[in-house]
């Protein structure tokens, strides 16, 4: 209830302010930072699809960029579920320690040495459900898109290409959306892997203990691993939207 209120105040505000359009730095509850330092998001055209028109922002969370063949694109890397507390930054120290609640208390990210596929001991399915979900690590009034809306925008088209600087990104709807492959973080040993050749976004939806929705593509092939499921412990991309 805390969390929605102080949303609904910086939303207020920012409407206020004439900030609303295009600006989101003011809108954040708790302005997201990177090694940068502070930034802004923008959204995106809104995109139509059977699950209604999402309106996407420009960029993962975490990047300084939305252009695709820059590194600066590539943002952080979130274990499902978990907050924005240091642990998705590429430069966060790792622990063996699985938490024992949401609130790790700490900005490392957690190795799954056993195996669990999960970063907490005890699996939470609606920590990332919805824009109130109680660590949806998107701005104020944003949130994770769903396995269904990832299928409905797949549904619209999409194809690997390449960037002038060979990097691989994901092209949906002809260019409406653009997903870097920003690459993925090992759960069990924290190393990072096929950064710049494969791109894995989180959905918001739980699929069953230790597991979760997302998409996962890669320069070779985009058929075998679409709206899959991954295992929570992983650091993945997020891409935030809202319902027009």
């Amino acid at each position: 209830m805390f969390k929605k209120l102080l949303c609904t105040i910086g939303i207020l505000f920012c409407v206020l302010s004439g900030l609303f359009a295009q600006n989101y730095d003011d809108n954040f509850a708790k302005p997201i930072v990177t090694e940068n330092g502070k930034y802004r998001y923008y959204e995106l055209p809104p995109i139509k699809t059977s699950e209604g028109e999402l309106i996407f922002l420009d960029r993962n969370l975490g990047a300084t960029s939305d252009y695709v063949g820059s590194t600066d694109s590539w943002g952080d890397l979130y274990q499902w579920g978990r907050a924005t507390d240091g642990h998705e930054k590429r430069s966060s120290d790792t622990t063996l320690s699985l938490s024992k609640t949401y609130n790790t208390n700490h900005s490392l990210f957690i190795d799954d040495e056993k195996k669990a596929n999960d970063w907490m001991q005890n699996s939470d399915d609606d920590l990332w459900k919805g824009e109130n979900g109680l660590t949806n690590p998107c701005p104020c009034g944003y949130r994770l898109p769903t396995e269904r809306e990832w299928r409905a925008l797949l549904n619209l088209g999409y194809e690997v290409k390449t960037s002038q600087e060979g990097f691989y990104y994901l092209s949906i709807a002809n260019g409406q959306l653009l997903l870097p492959a920003a690459g993925l973080r090992n759960a069990y040993t924290g190393n990072f892997q096929h950064v710049g050749t494969r791109g894995y976004y989180w959905g918001a939806d739980a699929i069953s203990r230790g597991t979760s929705s997302c998409i996962d593509f890669n320069k070779n092939d985009i058929t075998t691993n679409i709206s899959i499921f991954g295992f929570r412990a992983f650091g993945r991309s997020v891409r935030c939207l809202k319902d027009n």
